[in-house]
C-alpha cells in the first residue's frame, strides 16, 4: 500500500507541475486554477480513495 501510495502521490505531482508548466506558456501568463485544478483533484481523490479502501480493509 505505502509503495502504490507514492507511486500514485509521485505521478501526481509530476502531471500537475507538467500542466502548470505547459499550460501558463513556461510561466508567460498568469496561473489560472482551470489550468492544473482538474489533475490535482483528481488525484487527491484517487489518493484518498486509496486510504479509504485500506482502512475498510484492516
Amino acid at each position: 500500500m505505502k509503495k502504490d501510495f507514492m507511486v500514485v502521490f509521485a505521478v501526481v505531482v509530476a502531471v500537475t507541475l507538467i500542466v502548470i508548466f505547459t499550460s501558463t506558456i513556461f510561466f508567460s501568463r498568469h496561473l489560472r486554477l482551470y489550468d492544473y485544478g482538474p489533475p490535482l483533484g483528481a488525484g487527491i481523490i484517487t489518493l484518498a480513495m486509496m486510504i479509504r479502501s485500506a482502512l475498510s480493509e484492516r
